[in-house]
């Protein structure tokens, strides 16, 4: 019967992925689905679903976390083919709902929290065969943040509940740790489990909990696995790389250097050959040792005549504040911190993980992860909705969620995709203030894509790709227009 009748559902889900770098979190809130692995294989049926995709494994979830909403007053899924209208639907919600938060949207991961949340606020019923499971509500909530202690240890943790759990009209009385308080068995052909909880690589670089409130499975003697599998509120919450990695102090070298005005600068005062009768003065100006009034080419300081130097030595800056000639000497992070660019600090790795690109600088591989070299490359992107190519520039309303996609291939007349390369993303806001966002990478044939959040405002939005990351050397840059309006049509800027 359940093979029978979730067939018909096998080409109604899409497929969708995001690209991203580390460390990020992710999240993913979903308030039922149904698993038909016989016949859907890895698609499910998911119609209340907040910032993944109708998948199962890792393919159902979005490479990092954006606040999203879902909601739906009635739902019915799988009614059986040629039915009557008597015939019940495997399940029944009222009122589900899914969210996911991310806190702040753009900031160092070491500064957000995720949160997802999902469920049924009214009734639930699911049917399998003769046996009838009602709930009255369902809920299941999952939360990731940098609280630990210490507080470089990411913490992930989950609850759900669920209201009056019957089975064929029988009330299950329900103890305070979510487990039922009289045996329920309905095996060997189903079974339930409550107020599930799923971790999964504790102790590296990607972990994650899932938290789910309702879990009925349909079983056949031998068979493995389920022949479907029915969750009712389900929550998720990951993070990938050092996400907490504290910022970590440092100095400058003993004795020939004082701190400049970037955290990770040191200054030095070189001094420069000084005129005749001067001296030079611990700040790198020279001093004239007659008494004032000055003379001519020097000016009047602390009771002294300051002669400046005209020109500074070689590799050496003027200081507009003292005039004193400078040596800027970029300042080491202690061992085991890398400098982070976009922070400008330095950062303890915490928890495995790499750097982005590898120690050569090599920012992707020509057709394959494991092919030559890419040295240059041409970048596509564009706005799209489905299947439909919206162009460059794009104006939607405000709440509303948008995709851009595109690709990377190789310069030169015979273009080839370009795999696993990193793309710089930078929004840029009114009044030319730029936001750098967490970038993205290539997958397999150079296919980018990338969700936008939904609270965003008109922007430009700046994809550059760099084939040597440790250079600046951009070869191909691509910007898109997003204009967003409120409902009355204004623009939101």
């Amino acid at each position: 019967m359940v093979l029978a009748t979730l067939g018909v559902f096998a080409a109604l889900v899409p497929q969708a992925q995001a690209d991203t770098t580390l460390p990020v979190w992710s999240c993913r809130a979903s308030a039922a689905y149904v698993e038909l692995p016989a016949v859907l294989g890895t698609t499910r049926a998911e119609p209340v679903l907040a910032n993944g995709f109708p998948r199962t494994g890792a393919l159902a979830d979005s490479e990092q976390c954006a606040s999203s909403d879902a909601g739906v007053q009635n739902v019915s899924l799988l009614p059986a083919p040629g039915g009557t209208t008597t015939t019940p639907p495997l399940i029944e919600l009222n009122a589900a709902y899914a969210r996911t938060r991310l806190n702040p949207q753009i900031a160092a991961a070491r500064d957000q929290d995720v949160l997802s949340q999902a469920g049924v606020s009214g009734p639930v019923r699911i049917v399998v065969g003769d046996i009838t499971i009602q709930l009255d509500a369902v809920t299941a909530e999952a939360t990731g943040d940098c609280t630990g202690n210490p507080a470089t240890t990411p913490t992930l943790s989950g609850t759900s509940t669920f209201v009056n759990l019957r089975i064929n009209n029988i009330v299950i009385p329900i103890a305070a740790n979510g487990e039922p308080i009289i045996p329920v068995s309905l095996l060997p052909l189903v079974r339930i489990s409550l107020n599930q909880q799923v971790r999964s690589g504790v102790g590296t670089a990607d972990e994650s909990l899932t938290q789910r409130a309702v879990t009925v499975e349909v079983l056949a003697p031998g068979v493995t696995p389920p022949l479907a599998t029915v969750v009712v509120g389900e929550a998720k919450s990951d993070r990938h790389g050092a996400v907490c990695a504290p910022v970590v102090p440092q100095t400058c070298a003993t004795g020939v250097a004082v701190p400049g005005s970037s955290p990770l600068v040191c200054q030095q005062v070189v001094t420069a050959p000084c005129p005749a009768n001067t001296t030079a003065n611990p700040q790198g100006a020279c001093i004239l040792t007659v008494p004032a009034p000055c003379g001519a080419g020097t000016t009047a300081s602390g009771g002294a005549c300051i002669v400046t130097p005209t020109t500074c030595p070689t590799g050496t800056v003027r200081d507009p504040n003292s005039s004193a000639c400078i040596l800027l000497v970029q300042r080491p992070c202690p061992a085991g911190a890398i400098a982070d660019p976009a922070t400008r600090v330095c950062v303890l790795r915490v928890g495995g993980g790499g750097t982005t690109g590898a120690s050569n600088g090599e920012n992707g591989r020509i057709g394959s992860s494991d092919g030559p070299r890419a040295t240059c490359g041409r970048l596509a992107m564009r706005f799209v909705r489905g299947r439909r190519n919206l162009g460059r520039s794009h104006t939607s309303r405000f709440g509303t969620r948008t995709v851009t996609r595109g690709r990377l291939v190789t310069c030169g007349s015979n273009p080839r995709p370009i795999v696993g390369a990193r793309v710089d993303v930078v929004h840029v806001l009114p009044g030319d203030k730029r936001r750098r966002k967490t970038g993205m990478r290539s997958r397999r044939n150079g296919l980018l894509t990338l969700i936008l959040p939904i609270d965003l405002r008109s922007r430009k939005i700046d994809y550059a790709y760099r084939p040597d990351l440790r250079t600046s050397r951009v070869t191909s840059r691509v910007t898109l227009s997003l204009t967003v309006k409120n409902r009355a049509g204004r623009v939101l800027r």
